[in-house]
């Protein structure tokens, strides 16, 4: 007996496991390299990560360019060391399972005798997904973490790393480890108007925003997926309108279909409340705002737990994403007839909503309802995979537009070619010029159309003057030599426009 019970407690210390309110998750594909490094380090969570050389057996390259640190102003030891890349190169890992996978990417553009970080500008996607489109790191200087939640469907899983030409490319850590089913459901609720949506699981997600309410930040030390949840702070419209609330984390209760791997019970334990307005009735909302990429639709995961209502069905309040009602009326305490209960919502953001980014509220509702107030306890934001299979840029892996974009450039290429044609026909009638051109009165009589209508550009009446008057004579009188006729077709639109489009085209 004793025996199994060091067994058992041996499996649940095991950093792979975590434990959450009777749930445990041990992922099936758990691959950590720590990219450039040469000793095997721990980091501060507890995981371990493979050295550079024991994870040789991933890397497709044909170079060796290694760098690290001893020291730097970074969250963790996988940001001291790097692997860097002029030429092409792809990590290839073999999975056991299929489903949900975390793809983390850790890069800080440490100073190195190679090359520049700061400066690499390069690409990275997976086979069937365009991670990132031209990435540098220009002006910035501390690490960044680029978060991705993939369904994998084929046991071979490679990362290719592509560097601009005369540029490079680099890594500082790489994760790739299973995530639980639970975590993303196949439905959830489309704005504007709000309806059902299904096929989630048809997509791609980066994680670009993760907030705790009110709350500290929550490292992966903390977290049951290793992840990181930022203070709410920086993103309120107006602070003044928010006061914190929280609660000893024992108090948080998960409710049906949610647990601990959805979100860590500090989430949960804290939450952004109404500030008191010092007015009879308070009416305004809390606000959020986010930075959002207009060429994308988003996920918007809400988490509530009312941890501020001294009763059952006191609290009632609306929320309202980029303005529009998502939810009415919302009482916590319905959800398992109890208070401080775990709940989260799902909506997805369509991109045509998002030209001014996202906008978060929550507010009191109209009616004599309760207590005046509104909370959000916890905010993530996924950005979906387009059309085109990308999570940056419009261009997927295989070279395909987005079609929204392919009109624009249908447009320019349509310009440019008129203006190639007017420049064409110009130039073509002053090769074809008389001989005697110079001892006429304008040159207007060969270079321009024979047939120009009242209408033409060229001899508009609303042009200077009352009468149809002609574009090259009335600007220039009479032509009496080559240089002239050079500086009309330098006025000419056609002729201005055609070098720029030819430049555009070359490039």
């Amino acid at each position: 007996m004793a025996i199994l019970l060091v067994l058992l407690s041996a499996l649940l210390s095991s950093p792979g496991i975590v434990s959450a309110g009777g749930n445990a998750f041990r992922p099936a594909d758990e691959f950590l390299v720590n990219c450039g490094a040469r000793n095997l380090d721990s980091i501060p969570d507890g995981r371990i990560f493979k050295t550079d050389k024991d994870a040789q057996g991933y890397l497709q390259t044909k170079q060796d360019i290694l760098v690290s640190i001893p020291s730097a102003n970074v969250s963790s030891p996988l940001y001291l060391s790097a692997r860097i890349f002029k030429e092409d190169a792809t990590y290839a890992f073999t999975l056991k399972s299929a489903g949900w996978h975390w793809v983390r990417l850790h890069f800080f553009p440490m100073n190195n005798t190679e090359f520049d970080l700061r400066t690499a500008t390069f690409s990275v996607s997976t086979d069937k997904y365009a991670l990132l489109h031209n990435f540098n790191m220009n002006n910035i200087t501390q690490a960044v973490l680029k978060e991705y939640l993939i369904n994998m469907t084929d046991p071979n899983f490679s990362i290719h790393f592509i560097p601009l030409k005369n540029s490079a490319a680099f890594i500082n850590a790489i994760e790739v480890v299973s995530a639980p089913d639970i975590l993303i459901s196949d439905q959830a609720t489309s704005l504007f108007p709000v309806n059902s949506f299904a096929g989630l699981n048809n997509f791609g997600y980066e994680v670009v925003y993760r907030l705790n309410m009110g709350g500290p930040l929550i490292t992966s030390e903390n977290d049951t997926l290793w992840r990181r949840w930022v203070p709410d702070k920086p993103y309120l419209k107006h602070e003044s309108m928010a006061k914190s609330a929280s609660v000893p984390t024992s108090s948080i209760k998960y409710g049906p279909g949610i647990s601990s791997l959805i979100a860590p019970a500090t989430v949960y334990a804290s939450a952004e409340q109404m500030a008191d307005s010092e007015t009879r009735i308070q009416n305004f909302n809390i606000t959020w705002n986010f930075v959002a990429d207009a060429t994308f639709s988003y996920v918007v995961r809400l988490h509530f737990c009312d941890i501020v209502s001294k009763s059952l069905n006191d609290l009632y309040f609306n929320v309202y994403l980029n303005g529009k009602m998502a939810i009415s009326g919302l009482d916590l305490s319905s959800i398992k007839d109890e208070l401080a209960v775990a709940y989260f919502k799902d909506f997805v953001v369509d991109a045509s909503l998002m030209s001014d980014g996202l906008a978060v509220e929550v507010g009191p509702m109209g009616d004599e309802t309760g207590t005046r107030n509104a909370i959000l306890n916890g905010l993530e934001v996924f950005k979906m995979s387009s059309r085109v299979n990308s999570l940056d840029g419009v261009f997927g892996v295989d070279g395909k537009m987005l079609e929204s974009h392919k009109a624009v450039v249908y447009v320019g290429f349509g310009l440019m070619f008129g203006a190639f044609v007017g420049l064409g026909a110009m130039l073509l009638k002053w090769h074809k010029r008389p001989q005697d051109w110079q001892k006429r009165d304008s040159f207007s009589s060969w270079l321009l159309p024979v047939h120009a209508g009242d209408h033409s550009f060229m001899t508009s009446k609303t042009s200077l003057g009352s009468h149809k008057t002609n574009f090259y004579s009335s600007a220039l009188g009479k032509a009496e030599d080559e240089s002239k006729l050079s500086a009309a077709l330098a006025d000419s639109p056609a002729a201005v426009a055609a070098p720029d489009a030819f430049f555009h085209l070359r490039h």
